[in-house]
């Protein structure tokens, strides 16, 4: 079994790291939008429970961007040419590229607003300096924002790996599940 990507697939360090991510992102973006529509009592809940599932999962988020970027993106199969594959490529970086300003924007915002990021209740990472709301609310539209990018690009994302599984019948869904051969 191998642990790395070869030209054209991945290996287990790419497959775990995107299982995990994908993961992450999904119960992230259920538990973000819950924040903006919980009633008042419940609001500080769900955004403690956001962002310490973030601080959770950070570690493991940026080595998934950082190892994308480091290694490159494997190369198409024979069937996977033209267009798409290109589309899907860049779909890709620029959900990385979000899922990064998202994790430098979550944890800045909430230093802006001057409160400690709680974790499960198990530690506080605390705000270094006085709440300064008018940086924090940029940094809101920067991380909902980005979040929506991510909404968008996992729907392009899904989209692609659905017309690869029941129209181009081409192997691409196995890729991710099944690491690439030597």
């Amino acid at each position: 079994m191998r642990a790395t990507d070869t030209p054209n697939g991945y290996g287990w360090i790419s497959i775990l790291l995107h299982w995990l991510t994908a993961i992450a992102i999904i119960v992230l973006l259920f538990a973000g939008s819950s924040i903006a529509s919980a009633d008042p009592q419940r609001r500080v809940a769900a955004l403690n429970f956001h962002t310490s599932v973030g601080v959770s999962c950070y570690l493991i988020l940026w080595a998934r961007i950082i190892w994308r970027f480091w290694v490159g993106h494997p190369g198409p199969n024979d069937k996977q040419r033209g267009l798409f594959y290109e589309l899907g490529k860049w779909t890709h970086y620029v959900l990385l590229i979000a899922l990064g300003v998202m994790l430098v924007s979550g944890p800045a915002m909430a230093w802006a607003s001057g409160t400690d990021i709680q974790v499960f209740g198990w530690f506080a990472i605390p705000a270094a300096s006085e709440p300064q709301f008018e940086l924090r609310d940029s940094l809101h539209l920067v991380h909902r924002s980005s979040a929506i990018i991510i909404f968008i690009g996992l729907v392009l994302h899904l989209g692609g790996v659905y017309k690869h599984t029941a129209f181009n019948h081409d192997g691409t869904f196995v890729k991710i599940i099944v690491p690439a051969k030597k």
